[in-house]
């Protein structure tokens, strides 16, 4: 392939640089965060559990190193749901509840914004909403339903992760790569939230899975393709467009006659599952809204003079404006300051992805609002936890993507080459936090797993032929004279 060694190098310098500012910026975060043995001995477990993990479970584990792994993941989600139990979230998790409530006592997908001062119908999009429903109906909204939900789509993702490992003639690594996504920090810290990012992960795998094995049956191939795209968009709206970028990511394998044969029937697919959104919406608003009426709002949080890419209060001048009005409005403020203000417009896109993309701190700082019982004291415990297994995350991705060369490895940078150009094409334009790259994780994971068991997998050899080599009653030049 000949974009493979500029697309390697790109990778590689890219994930490096996030590792170097993540480095640079740690010292002042651990100061605001705070730092102490007890989070620095949370890290060094975690890492052993890691450790242990990758030299374990790539080969045939016994039974009972899979309990003693359930066992751990199971602690370390208990852990999170206990410090989050009967406590009201921040953000979109808070919101997530509100409407699938409402759902169930018949106001339909609705809610009131406080800040925008108006009822909403459709501010967020549906899937996840409609999920958080159905499952609430049955048992419930409390922490412990909620922690058993994420569980059960994490363990899909895991799945999904092994699907796409095996696709790739990668399977050891599968196993590793899935065990660590499902005790990976983020995921615990979610875990006893109405987060959609979960979802949205696992959608993402499936759709990488459905064009890796494209070629497979190319009418159930685009039906699950075209199905699982429609099902991003209505969960995660930003990743609307990764399914495409994943079908280019595999052009070269496919080729074109075939990529159209199955991304065609998989685009009419995907129109027919989002067909009643868009019904829905245009009898409500009678306007067509494809995705969410939010984009315009998301726009100006990620474009005015006081952006971080995080969630902020909107202006106080659009207060009390229809939904869509709204959100036009919102959008037009920031559109003009993006022409007025060219430079700094550069300048906070830079900064956003690198803070969204580099750092990791959220889960940390949505559950400190919380005030857990442990008090401020939870910052200084999870922070080393959250940071240092990103910055792990990232420079061994760096190395993997630069050291391991092979099919599957080519196939995974592929992936991630078509991961990162989502953030890059469309991501980071609106509302752009750490949130907004979850998807991207189990991909590197994959990558680094890769790369570990493969190294395992030669050691492992190099120490065979020498028993052999006795067994059989060889000598060293291998003629047994």
């Amino acid at each position: 392939m000949a974009l493979e060694r500029p697309l390697r190098i790109g990778l590689t310098t890219l994930f490096l640089l996030l590792a170097a500012y993540g480095i640079a910026s740690a010292p002042a975060l651990a100061m605001q965060r705070g730092t102490g043995i007890e989070g620095c001995a949370l890290f060094g477990a975690w890492i052993a559990l890691a450790l242990w993990i990758i030299s374990t479970i790539w080969r045939r584990p016994h039974r009972w190193e899979w309990l003693v792994f359930a066992a751990c993941a199971l602690a370390l989600r208990t852990g999170s749901a206990l410090l989050a139990d009967g406590r009201v979230s921040p953000g979109d998790s808070h919101w997530y509840l509100v409407i699938a409530r409402n759902l169930l006592s018949g106001d339909g997908l609705t809610m009131f914004e406080p800040f925008m001062g108006s009822e909403t119908r459709a501010l967020f999009p549906p899937a996840y909403p409609l999920l958080l429903a159905g499952w609430g109906a049955v048992a419930g909204f409390s922490t412990l339903s909620l922690t058993t939900l994420s569980t059960v789509i994490d363990l899909a993702a895991a799945g999904a992760i092994l699907l796409l490992a095996s696709a790739l003639g990668a399977r050891p690594a599968g196993n590793v790569a899935a065990c660590l996504y499902l005790i990976w920090p983020a995921q615990m810290l979610d875990a006893p939230l109405a987060q959609k990012e979960s979802l949205a992960t696992l959608l993402a795998l499936l759709l990488a899975y459905g064009w890796t094995t494209a070629d497979a049956g190319k009418r159930r191939r685009a039906i699950f393709i075209g199905a699982t795209t429609a099902l991003l968009a209505l969960t995660q709206p930003g990743e609307t467009l990764l399914g495409g970028l994943f079908a280019l990511a595999q052009l070269p394998r496919l080729g074109m006659r075939r990529l159209f044969a199955v991304g065609l029937p998989a685009l009419g697919v995907a129109m027919l599952v989002m067909l009643p959104w868009w019904i829905r919406n245009y009898l409500w608003f009678h306007a067509f809204v494809p995705l969410t009426s939010g984009s315009g709002y998301s726009l100006w949080i990620g474009n005015n003079p006081a952006a971080t890419g995080n969630w902020e209060e909107p202006p106080r001048a659009l207060y009390g404006q229809p939904e869509l009005a709204y959100s036009r409005a919102a959008g037009a403020i920031a559109t003009t300051w993006i022409e007025s203000h060219p430079f700094d417009f550069v300048h906070v896109t830079i900064a956003k992805f690198l803070r969204a993309c580099a750092i990791s701190e959220a889960g940390i700082v949505r559950l400190a609002a919380m005030r857990p019982p442990i008090g401020p004291r939870i910052s200084a415990l999870l922070f080393p936890s959250s940071y240092g297994a990103h910055l792990l995350l990232l420079s061994a991705s760096a190395a993997a993507l630069w050291v391991r060369r092979d099919p599957a490895m080519r196939g995974l940078m592929l992936m991630v080459a078509a991961c990162v150009a989502q953030l890059l094409l469309f991501g980071v334009w609106f509302e752009f936090g750490e949130r907004h790259r979850a998807f991207l994780t189990p991909f590197l994971l994959l990558a680094i797993a890769h790369w570990l068991t493969s190294i395992g997998a030669r050691r492992s050899r190099s120490r065979a032929v020498p028993v052999l080599s006795r067994n059989i009653g060889l000598d060293a030049s291998g003629t047994g004279e």
